[in-house]
């Protein structure tokens, strides 16, 4: 039993000194203060696909940004769409902001792809990119902006949180992409990159040119996170995360269960190409502290000594987790979602463990295509 006892002071050990470099990583970022000073032309770039009931609200808002509407234009980039998204993007082409939307060659498709088009057909050096189904404030764009201008990055990763019904199911994901956002600040600031998200994120047009890496266009997953690794790779490029709430993107929850296994599940797929220490030490880390206790908890069927195991892991990954989602639900007024903290970390055990596996060995559904790992 001292063996299962080392491995879980080991595991516990290493979660909480990395977890706490995150935590210690976003606690030292400061809240960015937008002056809105500089105005800079901008290419917004959102990929969709099938995408005729959300394309309408995330164009609305960008239409209605508290920026020049002369300096920054809107390209639609539609994968193979079977539905009506073409009209729905049609009523905006007209106006005072430039909308221009282009499908894919029929022998391409996928959202790197479909980047990639973006990237090459938008007329100036900074590229913005979120999501049909997002939800932006006003001023999105000139905190973005102004982040680029101030900062000099190369690229910029800004915050996304959910929105959702009041269920305990959409807590539990809002939760979680809380925590994941911190992670992706903290991990940022302290010069170890891990994750960031395309729908809300910055670049320069001269640096994902030069970082983009065919090897990882096969990999269904990961335009956002493969751009960061690889950028950060060359040593030469500054990678900055805007920690202001006028940055906010807010995606929708997923609405079913399969919906969000297979969402989860895809987001994993991609781990087995993650390249840099930062990257592999983090999923690794994650994994394997959610199955051993998982491990311990049903051996605790068995031998009820693994249940005591099985608890310090609960206890010791909360000492780091609490405080840090304390943290980041205080920023960004959500601190209500911590009433459902212990019912999350002991789900998330099961939650994680799952996911990883099903994403190894199974293939998942995404926009009416079946994609493999």
């Amino acid at each position: 039993m001292i063996v299962f006892w080392i491995i879980a002071f080991i595991l516990v050990a290493a979660y909480i000194l990395w977890i706490g470099v995150f935590y210690s990583g976003w606690i030292s970022i400061p809240e960015y203060s937008v002056s809105g000073v500089k105005k800079a032309p901008v290419s917004v770039i959102i990929p969709v696909r099938n995408e005729q009931h959300n394309i309408g609200r995330i164009l609305n808002d960008l239409v209605q940004q508290d920026y020049p509407n002369d300096m920054f234009e809107i390209i639609v980039i539609d994968d193979h769409s079977t539905d009506h998204t073409f009209e729905a993007v049609s009523v905006y082409k007209n106006g005072k902001v430039t909308v221009r939307y282009i499908r894919l060659e029929e022998d391409t498709q996928g959202k790197k792809q479909a980047l990639f088009r973006g990237v090459n057909e938008s007329n100036y050096p900074v590229i913005l990119t979120t999501d049909a189904d997002c939800r932006i404030g006003s001023r999105w764009i000139m905190a973005m902006v102004d982040c680029f201008h101030n900062s000099k990055a190369d690229l910029v990763a800004g915050p996304v949180l959910l929105h959702g019904d009041k269920g305990f199911f959409c807590k539990f994901q809002q939760l979680e992409m809380l925590s994941l956002t911190g992670s992706a600040a903290g991990a940022i600031k302290t010069g170890n990159p891990v994750m960031c998200s395309a729908a809300n994120l910055g670049f320069r047009k001269s640096a994902y040119l030069e970082a983009r890496n065919a090897r990882y266009d096969r990999v269904t997953s990961g335009d956002d996170v493969f751009l960061l690794l690889s950028l950060h790779k060359t040593g030469k490029h500054k990678i900055v995360y805007l920690k202001n709430t006028s940055s906010c993107v807010s995606a929708k929850a997923q609405a079913s269960l399969s919906g969000f296994v297979n969402q989860r599940r895809r987001w994993a797929s991609k781990s087995r190409y993650y390249f840099t220490r930062a990257s592999v030490f983090t999923a690794m880390l994650v994994f394997f502290i959610n199955m051993y206790a998982i491990f311990c908890l049903f051996a605790g069927l068995i031998t009820p000594a693994f249940l005591s195991i099985s608890l310090f892991i609960f206890i010791g990954k909360s000492l780091i987790d609490f405080p840090f989602l304390y943290s980041l639900t205080g920023f960004f007024r959500k601190r209500k979602l911590l009433y459902y903290f212990p019912a999350i970390q002991f789900l998330y055990f099961f939650y994680i463990s799952f996911t990883v596996i099903s994403a190894f060995t199974n293939n998942f559904e995404w926009k009416g295509r079946t994609l493999k790992n």
